[in-house]
């Protein structure tokens, strides 16, 4: 996920270097001697060894959980946190007597908590990289929450052939309204202003055009 190169006088050394500026743990990167370096005879025609170092998917959730566990811990809140990935999108779970306080009203802190780590593990990458966060099942809860929402609205469209506007949601949230919108014939949906106030309209469409964001 991010891939530096690194010189020295020994491949050793160059990767040390690297090791220590990022902090860097056994098994979180890999590398490819890119050239073996060469000492010289008496000093002269010495070449530097080069080496890729590549920082594997390890180091970032061991940083996300550091990161997210800090926050916790300065909250004084009792949660347990794990953290996984696959391809670009690392998943957070957090369980706890605690977990209430980091949903917050209409999940918005939860929602802060994703937008603030996505922007931390993305200063660390080279790659544009998602972060999803999960409290308690929240995520499902919310989801059944959003499609009876979308739904609700769908029929008002429908009836008065006009449009309804969503209050803000997270791009998450508006997703799933989306996916909902498009199961049926005669509406439409699409999203209008800027986060973190970006909403989803809900109109009648007479040629059935579907619109996503």
């Amino acid at each position: 996920m991010k891939k530096i190169r690194s010189t020295a006088s020994t491949v050793e050394e160059a990767i040390e270097k690297v090791v220590k500026e990022y902090g860097l743990k056994e098994g979180e990167y890999e590398y490819e001697i890119v050239e073996k370096g060469f000492k010289g005879i008496l000093g002269l025609f010495s070449k530097e060894a080069v080496v890729d170092l590549t920082i594997r998917r390890e180091f970032y959730e061991r940083r996300i959980k550091e990161f997210l566990l800090g926050i916790v811990k300065n909250a004084d809140l009792d949660v347990g946190i794990n953290v996984t990935s696959k391809g670009r999108t690392f998943y957070v779970k957090i369980r706890g007597s605690s977990v209430g306080k980091l949903i917050g009203k209409h999940g918005k802190t939860l929602g802060a908590l994703q937008h603030i780590l996505t922007i931390f593990v993305n200063r660390l990458s080279d790659v544009k990289l998602n972060v999803v966060i999960d409290a308690g099942e929240y995520r499902e809860k919310r989801k059944k929450q959003l499609e009876s929402i979308a739904k609700n609205a769908i029929k008002q469209v429908m009836k008065s052939k006009g449009r309804v506007v969503l209050d803000p949601m997270f791009s998450f949230e508006r997703k799933i309204i989306h996916e909902v919108v498009k199961k049926y014939k005669g509406v439409k949906s699409y999203s209008i202003g800027m986060e973190p106030y970006r909403k989803v309209v809900i109109e009648y469409a007479k040629k059935h055009a579907r619109m996503k964001g």
